[in-house]
């Protein structure tokens, strides 16, 4: 991934890097590598570095760190951070069930505010991905592991990439 990450200010305290326009494995280790080096560097005056899939965002305090000179840092950082292709992780096994009547209750109380009112969450995450139908669906969602790259906005909402090749990942909004 070549392309140079987009960089603005937000309000004061807040610089914002766009490392992709879309989320994808090599934008995520390329954020990675570039926070991480930030880190390293210890700066005073940064506050926080959140790492998103696609982003990052570094929060300062512009009285001890000059905005230009945090850009100018982190651009460094840039320059020299090298994409690890591995990561130390852990392998957790979670059972999951489809269509369980927990969960069918709980969907069918929201029908009238899903994508498509007429079909299952299930029937609609096979279609938008081309599969002939729920048990493809199942078979793909299950038959390779996960990455889990963060969790955020919801307590428990996993951001995650199915170790596949990209064409082969399902999509489900």
């Amino acid at each position: 991934m070549n392309t140079p990450i987009r960089y603005s200010f937000g309000a004061d305290e807040h610089l914002f890097a766009e490392v992709s326009d879309s989320m994808s494995l090599e934008a995520f280790f390329k954020g990675m590598a570039v926070t991480r080096a930030v880190e390293h560097m210890a700066l005073n005056g940064v506050l926080d570095v959140c790492l998103a899939n696609a982003s990052f965002q570094i929060r300062f305090d512009p009285d001890r760190i000059a905005p230009q000179t945090l850009l100018d840092a982190v651009k460094s950082a840039e320059a020299g951070a090298v994409a690890e292709r591995s990561l130390h992780t852990r392998i957790i096994e979670i059972p999951v069930l489809y269509n369980d009547p927990w969960t069918h209750e709980t969907l069918m109380r929201f029908r009238d505010r899903h994508q498509d009112p007429s079909a299952t969450d299930l029937e609609y995450a096979a279609r938008i991905n081309g599969l002939a139908d729920v048990e493809a669906f199942i078979e793909a969602h299950s038959g390779a592991p996960w990455f889990v790259s963060m969790v955020g906005f919801v307590a428990g909402l996993p951001f995650m990439f199915q170790m596949v090749e990209r064409e082969r990942q399902l999509q489900v909004p």
